[in-house]
This record gives structure tokens, C-alpha cells and sequence, in this order.
């Protein structure tokens, strides 16, 4: 198993190169995670809530529409 220390150059240029043009301040701060669902705000669970229903309807559409498409060539063939 290869470490950062006994890794190739090539590898150690990359890295270097990656750590250079990454912005510290785009990066996404570790947020805690101590399982208090109340620490999420109303309008943030609202949009996920929204999201996760918009989800399994384009699910749920498009396993509806592999259902027709093999039933259709099952009657083709």
C-alpha cells in the first residue's frame, strides 16, 4: 500500500498542484453531526422534503417507462 510518503512523484506533483488551486474558502466546513434533527431549519427541511417527492416521482416515471418499453419489446419479439 502506497502513502503520500512513498508515493511517485507524479502523484506528489498532483497533490501539490490540487492543494494549490483549491480555494480554502470554497471548501465545505465538516459540520457536526450529533443527531439533533432540530439544529435544521424549517425552510431547509422544506426544500429536502420538496426534493425528495420531486425525486420519486422522476423515479417512479421512469420506471414506468422501462416497464412500457419492455413490454413493448416483449410483444415485438
Amino acid at each position: 500500500m502506497k502513502t503520500r510518503e512513498t508515493a511517485s512523484a507524479g502523484y506528489r506533483l498532483a497533490l501539490e498542484a490540487h492543494r494549490a488551486a483549491v480555494d480554502p474558502a470554497h471548501q465545505r466546513p465538516a459540520a457536526p453531526d450529533d443527531g439533533d434533527p432540530s439544529r435544521i431549519s424549517a425552510d431547509a427541511q422544506a426544500a429536502f422534503d420538496d426534493y425528495r417527492a420531486q425525486a420519486r416521482e422522476t423515479a417512479s416515471a421512469v420506471q414506468d417507462a422501462a416497464i412500457r418499453r419492455a413490454r413493448v419489446e416483449r410483444t415485438a419479439a
